[in-house]
């Protein structure tokens, strides 16, 4: 590939310039013209947006929120853990039918419903629900069906 005169001395130019600033300690860009400019590691920061709620400004309030919404959050996945251990005990429990069984769990009570072939089944079912760490209560919507 073959350069113009003027094209082959702006491309040493460029490649001088980011020698210097890279040796400087600077980064290179380019802005929406193509041109290249340096930005210094010592350039001033942009300032902050006064304006309450903007990015960028501390708001006083937001520490109450965002301890709300971690406490949610860390509810929320101790809730799945206990769902999840449940079904596990459910599907571990020798001759339970499980597979009819609906759980679901918010601060530790569990709402269970679906079906189970046998009051004895039902039986058993709660049994395994109770013994699980972490439940605190059991709301029965389990229904024995009598075949």
């Amino acid at each position: 590939m073959r350069f113009t005169r003027t094209t082959a001395r702006t491309m040493r130019m460029a490649c001088a310039a980011a020698a210097l600033a890279a040796a400087a300690g600077s980064a290179l860009a380019l802005d929406k013209s193509g041109l290249i400019f340096v930005a210094a590691d010592n350039a001033p920061a942009a300032p902050v947006n006064s304006a309450p709620g903007m990015p960028g400004r501390a708001d006083p309030d937001r520490g109450a929120s965002t301890e709300a919404s971690v406490d949610k959050a860390r509810q929320s996945v101790e809730d799945g853990a206990i769902t999840t251990k449940i079904k596990t005990k459910l599907l571990a429990t020798k001759d339970l039918k499980s597979t009819g069984i609906h759980v679901k769990t918010k601060q530790g009570m569990v709402d269970v419903s679906g079906t189970v072939p046998s009051q004895q089944q039902h039986d058993m079912a709660l049994d395994a629900i109770r013994s699980v760490e972490g439940v605190t209560s059991v709301n029965d919507n389990l229904k024995a069906s009598s075949r």
